[in-house]
């Protein structure tokens, strides 16, 4: 394995804290992390504290668990606990923050999972930090630092303090305010490694939040107000990469809604000239009409594209808040084909509130249409299952029974099938237990813990909540999958309530 340090290691640190950072899972996934590996190098940059990275396949560390006072997790995904629980495991760490001794270090989370609804796994950590961790990491990390050695009750009273920690020991005491990141410079790739699911890759996020503000996206609501990195911040960042590497891609929700994208490209483009760049993007706009964009992409060896239509009919997409209409959809896919790509991945949801069999249909001819205008185009529907999350307006909806959203993903199966329409439908019964965890009110501990022993796999999570339902101890899977059961996660204010209740009515008016 090969690494590059695109940052000044401090070799001759004098640490007064020893650091475990874990990311839940295997080391390839780890290294492909932006915020991860940023959060890295924001702790590696400290005279005073000691950092390794820890993965789930990690075999041998530096530190010896004895000397460790810290062990933090960045938490993407509702099952990442499963990986989390397995790294505490192997340490010998107890999973609960209630059966740690003073001997154990304090056991923290963060990421967009934690920020959105951090209660069904509450019981885990010791603390949770909300929002965006580079504002707020220096401010915990001196806290922890100057009360070395001091009881954890203590340790975590002072971290009470700061507006954007949670201490769930200490219930809902406080409102917590995430943090939040000026971004006035790009965060981009600190190491690059060939062990990493895009192998030596230089990644520069352009962009956080979305202005655009669908109902559904916690991406959008949980990052504003959206932030723009100035163009020419984000040239210096790629310059300075293409001394270490020709592979770049730029991340964020709505990269190419950059008001400066096309700057960007511009310079892309120039240094393609000189050599070959592999430039890859997290996602274009659907209702992209500039060739400049899909031009660039296919100088740099891009052979397929991604776009985010939502919903089928124009309807749907009013209702989610999808600023796209029909005619725009079909300029994106006209424009990709005629500036060079091959074929491009187009995601869209079922399961949608006022969703009807109309809407349905509505989305086999969207595509029956697309494809007859785009012969010999390749076109890819990727199909996920709507799941409601936490802290956006449809926080308070009902998800569709997973009975329903199977007969609708066997239908659009037999009919695009017809069409020769290539559908990746998501399973609906893992979407349902992402449904459960994104909206669950209270503590999970016991449930979870015991998912994890019987495997992780989805046969555990149906039969254990059946095993806790028939004791009293759970409600009915479907109905708490697809039922909202207040907001119980509202202490933690990222956008005020009566925003995304005044979002909420909206869609509802035009279902």
């Amino acid at each position: 394995m090969t690494e590059i340090f695109l940052y000044k290691q401090n070799l001759s640190k004098s640490p007064k804290m020893n650091v475990f950072f874990a990311f839940p899972a295997i080391e390839r996934f780890g290294m492909a992390s932006l915020g991860y590996l940023s959060i890295f190098e924001k702790l590696d940059m400290r005279d005073d504290i000691a950092v390794e990275r820890i993965f789930t396949d990690t075999k041998t560390t530096k530190m010896h668990l004895e000397d460790v006072d810290v062990i933090g997790f960045s938490n993407s995904f509702e099952i990442d606990f499963l990986a989390m629980l397995k790294i505490l495991e192997k340490y010998n760490i107890p999973f609960k923050s209630k059966d740690r001794t003073e001997k154990h270090p304090l056991v923290f989370g963060g990421g967009p999972v934690l920020s959105a609804n951090p209660l069904p796994y509450s019981e885990l950590y010791d603390f949770i930090t909300v929002g965006d961790a580079q504002g707020s990491f220096n401010q915990i990390f001196d806290i922890l630092i100057k009360m070395k050695g001091r009881p954890k009750e203590e340790i975590l009273k002072a971290l009470d303090g700061i507006d954007s920690v949670w201490i769930p020991a200490f219930g809902k005491n406080k409102n917590v305010i995430p943090s939040r990141d000026e971004l006035d410079k790009p965060v981009f790739t600190p190491i690059l490694s060939d062990n990493s699911f895009f192998p030596n890759t230089f990644v520069i996020e352009v962009e956080r939040g979305c202005p655009k503000k669908c109902n559904f996206c916690m991406a959008s609501w949980l990052n504003l107000p959206p932030r723009f990195v100035p163009a020419d911040e984000i040239i210096k960042a790629i310059d300075f990469a293409l001394k270490y590497t020709r592979k770049i891609a730029l991340l964020g929700a709505y990269v190419a809604g950059h008001p400066e994208f096309d700057k960007i490209l511009k310079h892309i483009r120039e240094q393609n000239k000189t050599e070959p760049i592999e430039l890859s993007v997290s996602s274009l706009r659907a209702d992209m009409n500039n060739p400049d964009v899909i031009k660039t992409l296919v100088e740099c060896g891009a052979k397929t594209a991604t776009i985010a239509i939502e919903a089928g009919s124009d309807r749907l997409r009013k209702i989610i808040n999808k600023d796209l209409s029909e005619e725009e959809i079909f300029e994106s896919v006209k424009v990709a084909r005629e500036n060079g790509l091959s074929g491009l991945k187009i995601y869209v949801m079922i399961g949608i509130p006022g969703e009807t069999k109309q809407d349905i249909n509505e989305l086999i001819s969207l595509m029956k249409r697309l494809k007859q205008e785009n012969k010999g185009f390749d076109i890819v529907l990727s199909l996920a299952t709507f799941v409601p999350k936490a802290q956006t307006p449809f926080q308070y909806v009902k998800r569709n029974s997973s009975k329903e959203l199977e007969k609708k993903v066997q239908y659009l199966k037999k009919e695009l099938h017809k069409i020769g329409i290539t559908l990746r439908p998501s399973s609906v019964e893992w979407d349902a237990v992402q449904s459960v965890l994104s909206r669950y009110g209270d503590p999970l501990t016991d449930y979870l813990i015991d998912v994890y022993k019987q495997g992780g796999n989805l046969g555990a999570f149906k039969q254990i909540w059946r095993k806790y339902q028939k004791a009293g101890k759970l409600p009915d899977f479907e109905t708490t999958a697809d039922e909202p059961r207040g907001t119980p996660w509202d202490f933690i204010k990222t956008v005020p309530e009566e925003v995304l209740k005044k979002a909420y009515d909206k869609a509802l008016s035009l279902m």
